[in-house]
């Protein structure tokens, strides 16, 4: 069906990079000219067997007929003239636009462009095909179809095909079919007595193509699925899911536009299942369960499956239009159960998320000033579950913009908030307020042409209606502030550049630039950090002095044709250490014995960009009182055609001031991250996703997507791992795609119920 308005609905936390992939959106969409009025026939033939002025006219070897946008040919013809029929036999082609229709004998009424064919064919624009013991068009665009077929793939042996003992069918309108079986090959797979198919270019009501699957949880199902154009700018569709272990789902979408400028959409879904994961008391399961979880209470429970009804809730609203020129955006989640996402979401990237979020504001800008209204709530899944919400936030901010005629620029930001927040058990839970205020004024100086010279002063105060105790496990009822000065200073040059004449590639000047900067920052001590409830970035602002030196190494390149475009930057090295003048201040003590050193680590960035091919960005910590690196890093993405390989490494190694326990964690760490994408073939092609954990030499997360694309066809397996506790899972899926016609089969389930852990 063809969407509402194109305004992106999609949270982030929705985004899944294969799961667009799988999406088939159906269309049949053929248009034909109204007739014209009046016009010439004409007759050619190379035999001519009779002819009578203005009764009839007859031919019999390669007979042509032309009227209007008609043309027919064939073995032998009869045009009578009074009535405008023309009778056909041998090898019929009738050709009208976008179609054609072919037979062994046909007749056919030119002035109403309508008629019969046997033993018949009809393609319908380049796409559709239809063969059928008889067709007759007794319409503009309409057609019956006597005991045939219906495909989208090269006939006359289809890779699919829908089969009907009877059908009428209108272009831009509805496909009446009686007797339906869906056929792979000449094996019927699916049968319903009476199908209705939308034909229209624009929305139309109609039952959708039934979707079937398999689940390992809960069996075969069968999915129904009826689409309703509510009104103009609304439609509605509603899904009815059965699975042969008894579970019933009921799903509604809806979806409006009430203006060109704003758009929405609802969607709701109700299922009895009678395999749902709930977390209970150990004591309700004898048998010891499917593994330990922890309960909403904090305490220890064990998985088991049950009988529960269970739903989910997702709303998405935008509106560009609203009056006096502000904007609101609505996007709201919520699942009757935590499990539900590893349950029930086709979605990998929903099946394994660790947030729920659901925020909306209200936004004007008001030339360099930002007013936000904003309502939000986000709940994490980590050891135990925590919760945040804002009940709302209003928030002001202004971009640094000048002073009037002043040399002086100013940025601020500021809030008021009514805050939720609930940690888990033994730890912050409950209501209060916040006020935040943060400007800061900016002076740059530029009368020197190569150096540049930014000097900033600001503060900030904050207000808390209530405030943790030190260990930061409760609130206590007390108002606490926080305040905090802070000033800087920032001087980039003097630069040094020197221009290259060289032939590379295809560029052909080279200009290299060295570049200092330094940058002071100094903000003041917080009394007593560990009182300050932790709600966001806010609050973990706290005291610091300190100064970064950097040199700046830039290479830019200049195509050796000055039509290839301008110069542009290739390369660039960063070097850089900040020291402290005093340690920074902490929100919350580490277990980890950390160095306490106030020299920071020497700190490299080299960036490569010699082409929209490659793209390369290497990170090197080095700290100089330890003789150790402590953290490196690499980014690397090529690209061609339509292939892709993305590859990261990361590491760290903290300098630590003490050996660490035994038995505790270390908190080195060594991750690799890869994302390829590769067409093999014309018709294979293999996109993956790996994140590994060298440290513990475990594979975290393995995504393989195999996709075939046939002439009419594609079929998709996934194969995917999971081992982030809790949610450990290998699962499996595979779906299966018609051309113009979109998803008819989706089997998913686990590997681990088929070949165990």
């Amino acid at each position: 069906m063809i969407g509402l308005l194109g305004t992106s609905l999609v949270s982030a936390q929705d985004v899944d990079p294969f799961e667009s992939k799988f999406k088939e959106k159906p269309k049949f969409q053929i248009k034909f000219h109204a007739p014209e009025k009046g016009g010439e026939v004409k007759l050619t033939t190379r035999q001519p067997v009779h002819y009578e002025k203005d009764v009839f006219w007859e031919g019999s070897e390669d007979v042509e007929i032309e009227y209007q946008d008609i043309k027919i040919r064939a073995d032998k013809g009869r045009y009578d003239f009074p009535t405008k029929i023309a009778t056909l036999e041998g090898h019929v082609i009738i050709d009208q636009g976008p179609s054609r229709m072919a037979g062994s004998r046909a007749t056919f009424h030119l002035d109403t462009k309508t008629g019969r064919l046997e033993d018949a064919t009809a393609d319908l624009g380049t796409t559709y095909h239809i063969i059928a013991e008889w067709i007759e068009k007794i319409g503009e665009a309409t057609y019956r179809i006597h005991h045939g077929i219906f495909t989208a793939c090269d006939v006359p042996k289809p890779d699919w095909s829908f089969y009907m003992s009877e059908a009428t069918v209108t272009l831009d309108d509805y496909a009446h079919m009686k007797d339906v079986s869906f056929r792979a090959g000449t094996v019927p797979l699916l049968y319903s007595p009476y199908l209705v198919w939308p034909t229209k270019e624009n929305r139309a009501s109609g039952f959708l193509v039934p979707g079937i699957g398999y689940n390992s949880r809960r069996g075969a199902y069968l999915g129904l699925t009826y689409y309703w154009v509510t009104g103009r700018p609304t439609d509605l569709t509603t899904n009815l899911d059965l699975s042969t272990k008894g579970s019933i789902g009921l799903g509604e979408e809806f979806r409006w536009t009430p203006t060109p400028e704003s758009a929405g959409v609802f969607q709701g879904y109700w299922i009895h299942d009678t395999q749902a994961t709930v977390c209970v008391p150990p004591s309700e399961v004898p048998n010891g369960g499917d593994g330990p979880c922890t309960m909403t209470d904090g305490s220890l429970g064990v998985y088991t499956t049950r009988t529960e009804n269970r739903w989910k809730v997702r709303l998405d609203h935008v509106s560009e239009d609203l009056p006096y020129g502000f904007r609101g955006v609505l996007s709201i989640r919520d699942y009757s159960d935590e499990q539900y996402l590893q349950d029930l979401e086709r979605n990998f990237a929903l099946a394994s998320a660790r947030q729920i979020v659901s925020r909306g504001f209200l936004s004007r800008n008001y030339g360099d000033n930002f007013f936000n209204l904003r309502f939000e709530r986000i709940e994490s899944f980590f050891a135990t579950t925590v919760l945040q919400e804002r009940l709302p936030s209003l928030e002001f901010s202004r971009r640094t913009s000048q002073l009037g005629s002043t040399g002086l620029f100013l940025a601020a930001d500021s809030s008021l908030s009514y805050l939720y927040i609930n940690r888990g058990p033994d730890l912050p839970r409950g209501t209060y307020g916040r006020f935040d205020i943060h400007p800061t004024l900016s002076f740059p100086w530029k009368s020197i042409p190569w150096l540049s010279v930014t000097a900033k002063a600001g503060g900030r105060w904050t207000g808390y209606t209530d405030s943790t105790d030190d260990a930061q496990t409760k609130f206590v009822g007390t108002s606490v502030s926080r305040e905090y000065a802070e000033g800087g200073v920032s001087l980039v040059g003097p630069s040094f550049s020197r221009i290259y004449d060289a032939d590379i590639g295809k560029f052909g000047k080279f200009k290299h630039i060295i570049e200092p900067r330094v940058d002071y920052t100094y903000i003041s001590n917080v009394g007593d950090p560990q009182r300050i409830p932790a709600f966001d970035e806010v609050d973990v602002a706290l005291g610091r002095h300190d100064i970064r030196y950097a040199i700046v190494n830039r290479l830019l390149a200049r195509p050796s044709d000055p039509k290839k475009g301008s110069a542009e930057e290739i390369a660039s090295l960063e070097i850089s250490q900040t020291h402290s003048f005093e340690l920074p201040q902490a929100l919350t003590p580490t277990s980890v014995p950390l160095t306490t050193s106030k020299d920071g680590p020497v700190e490299s960035i080299l960036r490569l960009t010699p082409g929209s091919f490659l793209h390369f960005e290497g990170r090197l910590d080095y700290d100089i009182h330890a003789s150790q690196f402590t953290a490196a890093s690499v980014t690397t993405s090529v690209t061609w055609k339509g292939s892709f390989v993305n590859a990261t490494w990361f590491s760290s190694r903290p300098v630590l001031s003490a050996p660490l326990p035994e038995g505790s964690l270390s908190p080195n760490t060594d991750q690799v991250r890869l994302a390829a994408g590769l067409d093999i073939s014309k018709a294979f092609r293999l996109d993956t996703q790996l994140n590994y954990d060298a440290t513990n030499q475990k594979l975290l997360e393995d995504r393989s997507l195999i996709s075939f694309k046939g002439s009419c066809y594609t079929l998709f397996l996934e194969v995917r791992e999971l081992r982030v506790p809790p949610n450990n899972r290998r699962d499996y899926r595979f779906v299966v795609n018609l051309k113009d016609i979109g998803t008819l089969l989706d089997v998913n389930g686990s590997l681990d119920h088929i070949f165990g852990p």
